[in-house]
C-alpha cells in the first residue's frame, strides 16, 4: 500500500474516532441486522472465533464478544483501537497488508466497508491472506459499498473534511473476485433511501473451501 495513501486513511480516521464513538443509536437497521446474521450463521456452525476487519471504535465487535465469541478487533487507526480497547476488547492496530504477521486462524471474517479502501490492483493479495488466516470451513462477510468499477479520492465535508482513497466494484467484478478464493454462499444489495454518489451495498457472504 503506497505510504501517503495509508497515511491519508489514518490521519482521517484518526480524526472521525471520537464523532464514531456512541453512534450505534444512529446506525441503519440494516447494518445490526447483518451483525446478527453474521452471529447467528457463525453460531450455527460452531464459530466462536471471530477476526473483525475495520472494528472502528469497536461496536459491532462489542455486540459479538457479548454474544459469546471471541473476537480480535483490528483497525488501521490507533485511536480507532484505543477506542476498542476502552470498551474491554481485544484490539490492535493492523494493516489489511499485514494479516499474515496475526499467525492466527479464525473460524469467522467479518469486515464491513473496509475492503472499499484497497486498490483493486492489491485486491487479490488481501483476500488471499483473509482466506490463509481462517479456517477451512470459515465464514467470510464481505460488505462495501459498489455498483461501478472507479476508484478516487473523496473529501467528506460532512464527516473529518479530510482526504480518502475509494476503490468501487461493480456487482460482477467483486463477485468474480472473490470467487477466485471463496464459495459465494450469497450475494445481495442494500438500496440506500439517500445519495451515496449512485452507489448501493454489496453483502457477500462467503465460505473458505474445505
Amino acid at each position: 500500500m503506497d505510504i501517503n495513501f495509508k497515511n491519508e486513511l489514518k490521519l482521517a480516521y484518526d480524526a472521525d474516532a471520537q464523532r464514531r464513538d456512541g453512534n450505534e443509536k444512529s446506525r441503519e437497521q440494516w447494518k445490526l441486522d447483518i451483525r446478527s446474521k453474521f452471529a447467528d450463521l457463525s453460531r450455527s456452525q460452531g464459530g466462536m472465533s471471530i477476526l473483525e476487519l475495520g472494528s472502528g471504535v469497536g461496536i459491532d465487535a462489542k455486540f459479538f464478544e457479548d454474544a459469546g465469541f471471541d473476537v480480535l478487533a483490528t483497525d488501521l487507526s490507533e485511536s480507532m483501537v484505543k477506542l476498542c480497547q476502552s470498551r474491554g476488547l481485544d484490539a490492535q492496530v493492523l494493516d489489511l497488508y499485514d494479516i499474515k504477521n496475526l499467525d492466527r486462524k479464525f473460524d469467522g471474517v467479518f469486515s464491513m466497508n473496509v475492503l472499499l479502501h484497497v486498490p483493486r490492483k492489491d485486491l487479490d493479495q488481501v483476500l488471499s491472506s483473509i482466506k490463509d488466516a481462517m479456517i477451512p470451513g470459515g465464514i467470510f462477510f464481505y460488505g462495501v459499498y459498489g455498483e461501478v468499477d472507479r476508484e478516487e479520492v473523496i473529501t467528506d465535508r460532512s464527516k473529518m473534511n479530510m482526504p480518502r482513497f475509494f476503490s468501487f466494484l461493480s456487482d460482477e467484478s467483486i463477485q468474480e473476485i472473490a470467487g477466485r478464493y471463496f464459495e459465494i454462499v450469497e450475494f445481495s444489495i442494500v438500496q440506500l433511501p439517500y445519495d451515496k454518489n449512485e452507489l448501493h451495498f454489496q453483502s457477500l457472504w462467503l465460505r473458505k473451501p474445505l
